[in-house]
């Protein structure tokens, strides 16, 4: 006993150092449903609950432990007088608790997160799910984010929508070296809605990320780490982070993107651009960039604006440049045609000796090798 209390001491001494509430779960209270089924949800809410990162979560042994002690079993702790005195034994914050029940076809949720100290309710929330039970650990996954005050990740609410699920994405505002902070925010911005228009990935909201970062004590230019992406990728519930540079050198910018994995840390995709021209070309290579760090093929329009734009900036387009196979063909029917006039007598040539000179105009410049 004496052991076990030290070892309980020890983790409040550690979780009160980590700086975030302390939260134990009892096991949901079953209606209609089997103790196997409630136990299985409930342990899905305290594994997705950890994934939060918002939380230090007691484990479920010395919940046990002490349940055993004062000779009570989870599921029979359901009045908040219970839960709360198991809440300063395990000296937790809060606790969570909830019931999980069944009317006809349809399965209700019901959770409340409370104050162990005060007795008062900090949030509760419900859910109603029709369909086979199985569908109830995606709507315990999203409530453990929502009782943590949380917006549950975007592949978790298409889960619950019945769509397919897409790869999760979050992108940190890029940074800037030799271009003002609001280039780089712009060109960030454009580059996450490139990201979208691809329909290949769902991107987390900006502000959502914001939230995330402020929170954390980041702004969004100022988490440059691996480390610190992958942290709030993982808050985030996403499963790639980008993050990137956008640079100048004279008058040469380029722009360097990375994907990669939050699980493992692995870089996914590196890509790379180096571009000569004014600032709002790096526009459309920021575009093109968000389709070729997915591993896709840029849509042709696209190909073809940033095709123009280089075209601009050379000051010679194909269309607006000087047509040597035509000018070629020109001197030669002029040649020809005086040729043909001195044979054949000065009335040939006599009257348009200038004037194919002057209806011709004259021929462009050679180009100027570098």
């Amino acid at each position: 006993m004496r052991t076990f209390i030290s070892l309980i001491f020890s983790a409040q001494l550690l979780l009160a150092q980590e700086g975030k509430p302390t939260v134990a779960i009892l096991d949901f209270e079953g209606q209609d449903v089997s103790e196997s089924e409630v136990q299985t949800l409930s342990e899905r809410m305290r594994t997705e609950i950890g994934n939060t990162n918002a939380v230090r979560l007691i484990e479920r042994k010395a919940v046990e432990k002490i349940m055993q002690e004062q000779g009570l079993q989870q599921s029979g702790c359901t009045s908040d007088e219970c839960a709360a005195e198991v809440g300063q034994l395990l000296g937790v914050q809060f606790m969570i608790s909830g019931s999980i029940g069944k009317m006809g076809k349809s399965y209700t949720i019901d959770c409340k997160m409370f104050s162990v100290e005060t007795g008062e309710t900090v949030r509760s929330k419900n859910a109603t799910h029709d369909g086979d039970i199985s569908g109830l650990l995606t709507e315990m996954q999203i409530m453990a984010w929502e009782i943590v005050g949380l917006d549950a990740p975007a592949n978790l609410r298409l889960k619950r929508a019945g769509k397919e699920a897409s790869t999760t994405v979050a992108v940190l505002d890029f940074e800037g070296r030799g271009i003002t902070m609001q280039e780089a925010q712009t060109l960030t911005d454009r580059f996450t809605t490139s990201l979208a228009s691809t329909e290949k990935v769902v991107m987390v909201e900006r502000g959502t990320m914001v939230d995330v970062l402020e929170e954390q004590g980041f702004e969004s230019g100022g988490c440059a780490s691996d480390e610190c992406a992958a942290e709030v990728g993982a808050m985030l519930g996403v499963e790639f982070m980008i993050s990137g540079a956008i640079g100048k050198l004279g008058d040469t910018y380029t722009i360097d993107a990375k994907m990669f994995s939050v699980a493992t840390g692995a870089a996914e995709s590196m890509k790379s651009i180096t571009y000569s021209g004014k600032v709002d070309g790096l526009i459309i290579e920021i575009e093109i960039l968000a389709w070729d760090i997915l591993g896709l093929d840029p849509p042709r329009a696209l190909k073809k604006r940033r095709k123009k734009d280089y075209s601009d900036v050379a000051g010679s387009g194909e269309k607006d440049g000087p047509n040597w196979l035509l000018w070629g063909g020109l001197v030669l029917v002029a040649v020809g045609g005086g040729a043909a006039a001195a044979m054949g007598g000065g009335d040939a040539g006599g009257g348009d000796g200038g004037g194919a000179s002057s209806a011709i105009g004259e021929p462009p410049s050679l180009p100027t090798v570098p």
